[in-house]
């Protein structure tokens, strides 16, 4: 049955869902074949988005799932972004969804040095959100951490380290710089930050850092 109603009760909408997304995207990671050391964001993106919406489908939440979606109206001043997942409601507007922004840290090279990607996740990643690119009106976004390497601990570290470097570009409004989920808090991959947007609104990021194959051999050139 089709919802209707203000963009206000969509965001309470949205609300309710986020335990079941959060749930449904870990279980989905741990499902599929870890990627290998040196895998391509794109590649990792594209199997994972098929495989959510068959977990969607067995869920049946009620989104439809999309991959490399173009938000046309960024914030005034900011270029349009090409978001990686987008979780979209049957609401009556486009700007009404959840975005999950993929990137990878610690990806492994052939002579066995490790590019950690921390500032990328930043920059590339959470900015994103902060300035409006990604979901401007919305009250929740996400960010999919693909730790190549599997070291998840290293990982969270690492990414604690740059929010507090970049604490003023990322409008924190809460002095824990990458808390436990308040959704899903058993679970130690799933973190949160919560930042005051220019414009004053609020936006609590989901961070959820997925492990790769430790062991694995290079991907294919």
């Amino acid at each position: 049955m089709m919802l209707v109603g203000s963009p206000n009760d969509w965001h309470g909408f949205i609300d309710s869902q986020i335990p079941s997304i959060l749930k449904m995207v870990v279980e989905t990671w741990d499902s599929l074949p870890a990627p290998c050391c040196d895998a391509l964001e794109d590649d990792v993106t594209e199997a994972f988005c098929v495989a959510l919406r068959r977990s969607r489908d067995r869920c049946e939440l009620p989104f439809s799932i999309h991959i490399q979606l173009v938000e046309l109206e960024p914030a005034e001043g900011e270029d349009q972004g090409r978001m990686d997942i987008v979780f979209s409601p049957p609401a009556p507007r486009e700007d009404i969804y959840f975005c999950l922004e993929c990137k990878r840290l610690n990806v492994r090279s052939a002579d066995g040095s490790v590019r950690p990607y921390f500032s990328e996740y930043i920059v590339h990643g959470m900015l994103r959100f902060i300035r409006g690119q990604y979901g401007k009106i919305a009250k929740h976004g996400g960010m999919a951490a693909y730790v190549l390497n599997g070291d998840i601990d290293s990982a969270i570290a690492g990414i604690q380290s740059n929010i507090i470097a970049y604490e003023g570009e990322l409008l924190l409004a809460s002095s824990t710089t990458l808390g436990r989920s308040s959704f899903l808090p058993q679970d130690n991959r799933l973190r949160e930050t919560v930042h005051t947007r220019v414009g004053h609104s609020k936006i609590l990021l989901h961070h959820l850092f997925l492990a790769g194959d430790p062991e694995s051999s290079f991907r294919s050139k």
